[in-house]
């Protein structure tokens, strides 16, 4: 009786093995295929524009990013590249007043609402950004949209943003800047 119950015991614990390790039906079901953080990559830049406002928007030339995301990505991941691009989102953007051509007198403060556009060539403006009700001379803090996705825009080298800028009355000149941005990049396999 003992080595029946045994047999049963040792036939049972085979057949529970050799059912867990059939389960996985998919390499992927083995294999997380997503690298599990998301990291940031930050850009900066500094540039003077031709600044103009209105009480209706006014759009900026554009603005390079200069992204080279595939060497990000690899700075980051050695083994993985711009192929490797799974999701890309802005998760933080502002803009800096550092000097104006009038001895200052025009500052950020000019500027009421703001949308921030990208682009990149083959596709379309997109709205990415905004301000509301802007009060501060020093800087524009824009809230992203976070549900808008950028993976396109980013994968081309020559991507760009715009500033769309509305104010309460018409100012103009050429204004010295910072950009400070931060995208929330993901990469797979």
């Amino acid at each position: 009786m003992k080595k029946l119950i045994t047999n049963i015991l040792v036939a049972s614990a085979f057949l529970i093995s050799i059912g867990s390790t059939n389960s996985c039906s998919k390499v992927e079901d083995i294999i997380d295929i997503t690298v599990p953080v998301p990291f940031a990559i930050p850009v900066n830049i500094e540039t003077t524009i031709p600044f103009v406002v209105s009480t209706e928007y006014v759009k900026s030339p554009e603005i390079p990013l200069n992204l080279d995301l595939d060497a990000k990505i690899k700075e980051k991941f050695p083994s993985m590249s711009i192929n490797n691009l799974k999701s890309a989102k802005l998760s933080s953007f502002s803009v800096d007043f550092m000097s104006s051509s009038n001895n200052n007198a025009i500052k950020l403060d000019k500027v009421k609402n703001a949308e921030l556009l990208i682009v990149a060539p083959g596709l379309a403006e997109k709205t990415i950004a905004t301000v509301t009700n802007n009060t501060s001379p020093d800087a524009l803090n824009f809230t992203p949209n976070a549900d808008v996705e950028l993976m396109e825009y980013l994968k081309s080298k020559q991507s760009a943003v715009i500033l769309k800028m509305q104010g309460s009355e018409t100012a103009a000149t050429q204004m010295k800047i910072r950009i400070n941005a931060s995208f929330k990049i993901q990469v797979g396999l």
